[in-house]
């Protein structure tokens, strides 16, 4: 019964370039917020080719704002004043350059992120282990007692095995969510910041910086809460087998709920 329980928590696949494992979850969890694997899948190379499209669009955008800015200083000629023009043009050609470089400058402040990422996860992996959740569900059969009670045991495990693996895709789901933010961010990028040339329109391109900035803050914060739930896994004593399996039902989520909590602090941490 054991080996069927664990049989049954040893779930792989790959899926757009990413490798999920059900069993070392927490793992898994960490590589996809890793920058530099996001962006050896098959599925940033969409990102790319889009923003490749974007980008005229972005720059007609950008000259449409630019002239609505000049018609409106000229139309207002008692404030008008050549430093006025001047400043407009020199923050035309500005934005200009960032529609243009939009995916590197995106791709820097994402690296730079990525290293706070790293310094993270390296200071948690340092502090504490990652248990397997398959060799854990399996000994919760093993240290059940007799044979009737290991039975027993396993006929819980199967009866709540479909709302356990519902919460641990619920957490996946989060985090691909993160990932599809990034794909859209990148991708549209031009627009947002073609908006900020227009002096009405310069919050937006303020706020979707951030909005970025928020999204690489969020991988830390993901990473966090998984040394949370890996601490807690580790540490759970005194419990029965039956306690135990509740327990870790209540942790999945607990995992979820906080990393579910962790994209709305990153914004308001940043402002995007």
């Amino acid at each position: 019964m054991a080996k069927l329980i664990e049989n049954l928590f040893k779930i792989s696949f790959k899926v757009l370039g990413f490798k999920i494992d059900i069993s070392d979850f927490v793992g898994t969890i960490r590589s996809l917020c890793n920058w530099n694997t996001i962006t050896n899948t098959t599925v940033w190379s969409l990102a790319t080719k889009i923003h490749s499209i974007i980008v005229p669009i972005g720059l007609s955008l950008l000259t449409l704002f630019f002239l609505i800015d000049i018609t409106k200083k000229v139309m207002d000629y008692e404030r008008m004043s050549w430093e006025r023009i001047v400043f407009t043009c020199i923050r035309f050609l500005i934005f200009k350059m960032l529609i243009e470089n939009s995916f590197e400058l995106l791709s820097s402040i994402m690296t730079i992120t990525n290293d706070i990422l790293s310094k993270v996860t390296a200071t948690i992996s340092s502090s504490a282990s990652v248990p397997n959740l398959a060799t854990q569900m399996g000994d919760l059969v093993r240290n059940a007692g007799g044979l009737i009670d290991r039975g027993f045991m396993g006929v819980i495990i199967l009866i709540l095995y479909i709302p356990f693996m519902g919460t641990m895709i619920g957490v996946l789901v989060q985090v691909f969510l993160r990932i599809g933010k990034l794909i859209l961010s990148f991708a549209f990028s031009p627009i947002p910041i073609s908006i900020g040339t227009w002096e009405d329109g310069q919050n937006v391109c303020k706020r979707f910086i951030m909005s970025t900035i928020a999204l690489g803050i969020e991988s830390s914060m993901i990473v966090v809460a998984t040394a949370v739930y890996s601490l807690s896994l580790s540490t759970l004593s005194d419990a029965s087998s039956i306690s135990s399996m509740i327990a870790i039902m209540f942790l999945n989520g607990f995992l979820m709920a906080m990393i579910s909590m962790t994209s709305n602090m990153a914004e308001k941490w940043t402002g995007g």
